[in-house]
């Protein structure tokens, strides 16, 4: 399987990243305005990874010690019902796996609701153009 990347050898594996690089510096500067939108879909990605972190900080320990007395203080039935939806995780462990799985769902939404806002230049069918121009142009 030549084009399976885990098969490949290294030098099959660094010629392939090389013709990857090139057909990337080529659709840059064929297709107007792609490097503008990339440069702005990256300081957007940017600020929406900050603003997950700053909405979706990890706990620290006085938070796990606040959760753990919150929980402490519930009726027994009510503590179990909760320590089963966690897989009797201990809280120390599952606070930063939710702040984790939260923070990703809020920078995936975000990502996706900017890439709805600014199509990117290059349509799929461009880019098979381009590429088959390139492939030509260059040997490949």
């Amino acid at each position: 399987m030549a084009n399976d990347p885990g098969n490949q050898t290294p030098l099959a594996k660094h010629r392939r990243d090389d013709l990857d690089e090139a057909r990337e510096a080529y659709l840059l500067k064929h297709t107007p305005g792609l490097k503008e939108h990339d440069a702005a879909q990256h300081r957007a990605f940017l600020q929406i990874e900050e603003d997950a972190l700053a909405r979706h900080p990890d706990p620290t320990p006085g938070d796990i010690a606040a959760a753990e007395a919150a929980e402490a203080v519930l009726p027994s039935r009510k503590r179990t019902e909760i320590q089963l939806r966690r897989s009797f995780e201990s809280l120390a462990v599952h606070l930063p796996k939710d702040a984790r799985r939260k923070r990703k769902r809020f920078i995936q939404r975000g990502q996706r609701a900017w890439n709805r806002a600014n199509p990117p230049p290059l349509t799929s069918e461009q880019e098979r153009t381009l590429t088959a121009t390139f492939m030509k142009a260059y040997g490949w």
